[in-house]
């Protein structure tokens, strides 16, 4: 018997429309393998809620579980804050989205509100979000650029010092920091200003007031100074061979386990950050 075209072509795109997910509430998402919705708090929590352990699947459970924060959260940078928010809202946010170390899986698949192994599932980017987060990296850089101004303004200017100088104590120095460099790099550019990397040879009130000019301007960044070991065998010298005092009150053991992040304000605006964005490092 022959079928009526549309006809069929309705019941394929019904078929098709009865696999998406049909959660009664937004924070839930779709099991696996049957029509049962759970909420995505209960994932990775022990608990077949699913009844297919879909929502217990160790691909995803591998990674759904995120170091600092609490089951379920994850660690978002955005706006050079760092706060645990619930992984749906970490997927969701947009303009900007959160920064992290989230499986983009994790998140197409919360878009996707239906739970799936995650090799099974394809990234695919939200409709209009790169246009968003254009725009508003757009400003959000150039907002930085003032405040990068303004540091530069107190880091690489002084009437009585040569260009890139300023004056710290009775000392012309250079603090430059646009970017990340190896400590070559920073030699290299130093002898190219006509300069030398510092050195902590003189009396601590010279070291303190280094510091002191640092904090004044608010600059948060790492410095290279003119110290290097070349071999387990021998030990830190300057650049100009005199030995480096070793202890206290230059050096100290910087690795450790916990971060507590630290706010700054901007030198423009009414505007507080958090040092090196809100990221720990050791």
């Amino acid at each position: 018997m022959m079928q009526n075209p549309l006809s069929v072509l309705l019941l394929v795109l019904g078929l098709c429309w009865a696999v998406s997910a049909t959660c009664p509430e937004p924070d839930m998402i779709q099991c696996r393998v049957n029509d049962r919705c759970t909420r995505i708090r209960y994932i990775c929590d022990g608990d077949n809620d699913c009844g297919d352990y879909s929502d217990e699947h160790p691909s995803i459970c591998s990674l759904w579980h995120q170091p600092d924060c609490s089951r379920g959260q994850a660690k978002c940078h955005r706006y050079g804050s760092s706060d645990c928010v619930t992984m749906s809202r970490y997927c969701t946010l947009t303009d900007p989205p959160c920064e992290g170390d989230v499986d983009d899986r994790i998140c197409q698949m919360i878009r996707n509100e239906q739970l799936d192994e995650l090799d099974n599932i394809v990234v695919t980017s939200p409709e209009g979000a790169v246009t968003e987060v254009d725009k508003t990296q757009l400003e959000l850089t150039e907002e930085l650029g003032v405040e990068f101004e303004a540091q530069v303004e107190g880091t690489l200017k002084h009437a009585d010092c040569p260009s890139m100088y300023t004056k710290v104590a009775d000392k012309c120095i250079s603090f430059f920091f646009p970017g990340n460099i190896t400590w070559g790099e920073a030699r290299a550019f130093c002898h190219t200003i006509e300069g030398e990397l510092l050195t902590f040879e003189e009396s601590y009130a010279f070291y303190a007031s280094i510091v002191s000019h640092i904090h004044q301007h608010h600059i948060t960044q790492d410095f290279w100074v003119g110290g290097s070991k070349s071999n387990d065998t021998l030990p830190w010298v300057w650049v100009n061979d005199s030995p480096i005092e070793i202890g206290s009150s230059y050096w100290a053991i910087r690795t450790e386990e916990d971060c507590t992040t630290r706010p700054i304000e901007s030198l423009v605006g009414n505007i507080t950050r958090l040092a090196n964005q809100g990221r720990c490092y050791h």
